[in-house]
């Protein structure tokens, strides 16, 4: 497929998603009674929105299709279909890409034939990213090697947030990959995908780059129009030095076409650049003081601070200690 074609692709299925996602979910024209809403982001990568989750999470779970490779990538796996809706009967992800079919893949289901493999990414190990993945136990599962005792099984109940939810914690062996790892089929074919760490918001946290179509996948290292939040095992300090690198990274690849960054909740198919930009000129007016504490709130036992820039774009919820860090660091 030309270059050319899938660039032009990319900026007419984002900005048909931008103007639609709020006002035309019946244009979507989801399956009746599905647990999750799609929508086509380029010519091979599909958006499946958890809309209704019991945790008011709504995660976003992104799909790339490699017919080449006959392999499905998938970002991360939501919150297991879990809903608030007693109508809702389709609630498993594998079931909703394997069977329903949609209008925004020309009447078919992602994987009709359902013999094309899968590999599934974990941008971070949050419950609302990983209560899917036991669907997936079959394929390889992969996440962050930046810190491994984090994603350990002894740890992970605690560090996915299950174990204070009171939920059960996914059973998954995770493969650990490095920084700038390449994904492959497991015939060894490369899907023109990589991987980057990105640690800040949690030690795993990772971003998926996708060359061929300028596509971004941050998780939940930022998003817009709700508050960025930060765990007791998150770090500001290396939050931002993931967005320089991330900065740095896009201003690169945005010489030969521009970047569209999507994360794990409501920003999709933004320009990069300029999103990148904007959270770190957030969060340094944050660490300087500049934008007040709006609320204090308990969260695991840990006073939490609250923000949010004028205007409502940005916020961030987290431990004041974070940003105590940051201010100190910042100051040396």
């Amino acid at each position: 497929m030309p270059t050319f074609w899938i660039l032009a692709g990319v900026l007419t299925a984002c900005s048909f998603f931008k103007s639609k996602q709020e006002s035309a979910k019946h244009d979507i024209n989801p399956a009746p009674r599905a647990a999750f809403r799609a929508a086509r982001l380029t010519p091979t990568t599909f958006v499946l929105s958890e809309y209704n989750d019991v945790y008011r999470e709504h995660p976003q779970i992104y799909v790339k299709i490699i017919p080449a490779a006959r392999t499905i990538l998938i970002i991360d796996t939501g919150c297991g279909g879990a809903t608030v809706d007693p109508d809702i009967e389709m609630t498993s992800l594998r079931r909703y890409i394997e069977e329903v079919k949609l209008d925004c893949n020309g009447g078919a289901a992602l994987n009709e034939v359902k013999n094309t493999e899968y590999v599934v990414v974990l941008s971070h190990c949050h419950y609302d990213h990983i209560l899917g993945v036991e669907q997936f136990r079959d394929s390889p599962i992969l996440v962050s090697s930046h810190s491994p005792s984090f994603v350990s099984k002894s740890n992970l109940p605690t560090h996915s947030l299950c174990e204070s939810l009171g939920i059960e914690t996914p059973t998954y062996i995770p493969t650990l990959v490095p920084h700038q790892h390449t994904i492959h089929s497991r015939t060894r074919v490369s899907l023109g995908v990589s991987i980057l760490h990105t640690p800040g918001h949690t030690p795993d946290e990772l971003a998926v780059y996708d060359a061929a179509e300028k596509m971004l996948y941050v998780g939940d290292s930022l998003y817009e129009e709700e508050a960025i939040i930060f765990p007791k095992e998150g770090s500001i300090v290396e939050w931002k030095t993931s967005i320089e690198y991330l900065i740095a990274f896009v201003k690169g690849e945005n010489q030969t076409g521009q970047v569209r960054i999507n994360s794990g909740h409501r920003t999709v198919c933004q320009p990069a650049l300029e999103v990148l930009d904007a959270a770190k000129e957030f969060m340094e007016d944050v660490v300087s003081g500049r934008v007040p504490v709006r609320e204090r709130v308990t969260v695991r036992g840990e006073e939490n601070v609250v923000y949010q820039q004028k205007g409502g774009r940005f916020a961030l919820r987290c431990p004041e200690r974070l940003v105590l860090a940051a201010r100190k660091m910042s100051e040396v």
